[in-house]
């Protein structure tokens, strides 16, 4: 095969469809690429933040060795143990026995072993940890509560 017959329209049309093909490919998977490295970028950040963002400053550690026993939550979160439910209300008392009152809404997400449960799937003794908004009466409106595994949290005094 010489180059005349290659320049010939039927296989010219051919090679230009294969290149044309193998330009998509090799686009579609840098994109991809270029993807999947901003993702992974994000999440290890938010990763790294996480225990900052969530606990405040402090020095981290692995889940459960954390040092939970600081009362760096503020009026926009809580961390502690449910003692009361009573119908949208939670009363939980965090490391420094002090009471909170969490007012569960409609946009409250609840949410346990990374599945999404209703306030009535709560119980007495269970560890929260709750991220929100303080109302005018002193409540915490949240917008995630996120149950915590057994035994994951020092309890109270």
């Amino acid at each position: 095969m010489n180059f005349k017959e290659i320049i010939k329209p039927a296989h010219f049309n051919k090679l230009l469809i294969v290149l044309s093909v193998i330009v998509v490919l090799v686009f579609v998977f840098t994109a991809g690429i270029f993807i999947g490295h901003e993702k992974a970028r994000f999440s290890q950040a938010w990763g790294e933040h996480y225990y900052r963002n969530i606990i405040g400053p402090g020095r981290p550690g692995w889940f459960g060795m954390m040092d939970f026993g600081r009362p760096d939550f503020n009026a926009h979160s809580g961390l502690g143990q449910i003692i009361k439910i009573d119908g949208n209300n939670i009363v939980i008392k965090d490391q420094a026995n002090l009471e909170k009152i969490i007012l569960v809404t409609d946009k409250t997400a609840i949410v346990k072993d990374n599945q999404n449960i209703k306030i009535t799937d709560l119980k007495i003794d269970d560890n929260i940890i709750i991220i929100g908004r303080p109302n005018n009466q002193g409540q915490i409106e949240p917008r995630l509560i996120r149950v915590l595994p057994a035994g994951s949290m020092v309890q109270p005094d």
